[in-house]
């Protein structure tokens, strides 16, 4: 099942995956972040096996484990890369040698916008994933003030000019912001939030207005949209979502919603991840979903999403009435 990105006409799998809990533990503003412990080899079956289900698309970041998520990306697909759509970004400043044996590296939460940075994050990213060119290079400053774009946009054309990326786009919920970049002659794409708990429709209309595609991060809420979590649970200290109280009002609704549509869902044979993966395929021809992962059995269950197809219009209303009644806040995603 293959989608077009926007005007590149750059060719990707209908699912992506992506890959930052592959990255593994590191710290932002001191604080752990991450999915948990992460296997190397793993990480590398699974993109393979993703590579060998037919996903081409694989979304990364220069500051996902410092370096590390790219680094293992590399690896798993040298011997593939003409398989391979990759989509990764910069801005974020970030030191590898921090110096202290428990913080293997650490995300400072600066940005860095200058020409120079962001030419040599792009040549320091090449060098990780062993290519001599970026699918699709993306801006991972969501709240960039809007008249800093043009300058942005100038340098990335540039990288265009010189054969280093193919594309280009911007990691943001913020139309405003995205529609700076959207009209330019190689931006392709824009990477924001859609699942149950947001249908971001001024995004969908920016893209279809602009004739550019969409990658759709946290599809699956963080676990939190497929039953991964209920009022009690915890998670670990060197994860993603360990400052989160899921006995909040907010989360509780949540739950109370995915209990209402679970058996909606799954009654064709589909998990529930493969359901929410399924919701969002319907909901616009040109986006892609990009679901985390960290092992074969996710690959696997995500690559059978494309296989299933999208969800019914009928069946998407449903969701959307149930978690309207619930006066969910759809103005914000997980």
């Amino acid at each position: 099942m293959i989608r077009n990105l926007g005007k590149s006409n750059i060719k990707v799998s209908a699912i992506g995956l992506g890959c930052f809990p592959i990255g593994g533990l590191f710290y932002h503003i001191g604080e752990p972040w991450s999915h948990g412990h992460v296997d190397e080899k793993d990480a590398i079956e699974a993109i393979q096996k993703g590579l060998d289900l037919g996903i081409n698309l694989f979304d990364t970041s220069d500051v996902y484990g410092c370096g590390r998520s790219e680094l293992l990306l590399g690896k798993a697909i040298k011997e593939r890369r003409d398989e391979v759509v990759i989509a990764t970004k910069f801005s974020s400043v970030w030191d590898m040698n921090s110096g202290d044996p428990k913080v293997p590296c650490q995300s400072t939460g600066e940005k860095n916008i200058t020409p120079e940075y962001i030419k040599n994050c792009c040549l320091e990213s090449l060098e990780r994933l062993q290519t001599d060119y970026i699918d699709i290079y993306q801006l991972h400053w969501s709240s960039m003030k809007i008249e800093e774009a043009a300058g942005v946009r100038d340098v990335l054309e540039d990288l265009v000019e010189e054969g280093l990326i193919r594309t280009y786009g911007w990691s943001t919920d913020s139309t405003e912001r995205a529609k700076n970049f959207a009209d330019s002659k190689n931006c392709s794409s824009m990477q924001f939030s859609i699942n149950f708990t947001r249908s971001n429709t001024p995004m969908l209309e920016l893209l279809d207005e602009h004739k550019i595609g969409g990658l759709i991060r946290s599809p699956l809420g963080m676990g939190i949209l497929i039953g991964k979590y209920n009022e009690k649970s915890q998670s670990s200290k060197d994860h993603y979502l360990q400052r989160v109280n899921f006995s909040d009002e907010r989360y509780k609704k949540t739950f109370e919603a995915m209990n209402a549509i679970k058996e909606l869902m799954t009654s064709d044979g589909r998990s529930l991840a493969q359901a929410a993966l399924d919701y969002i395929l319907a909901k616009h021809e040109h986006i892609v979903p990009i679901p985390g992962f960290k092992n074969v059995k996710q690959v696997e269950d995500n690559a059978k999403a494309m296989e299933l197809g999208p969800l019914s219009n009928k069946l998407v209303k449903q969701i959307d009435k149930i978690f309207s009644e619930l006066s969910m806040d759809m103005s914000k995603a997980y």
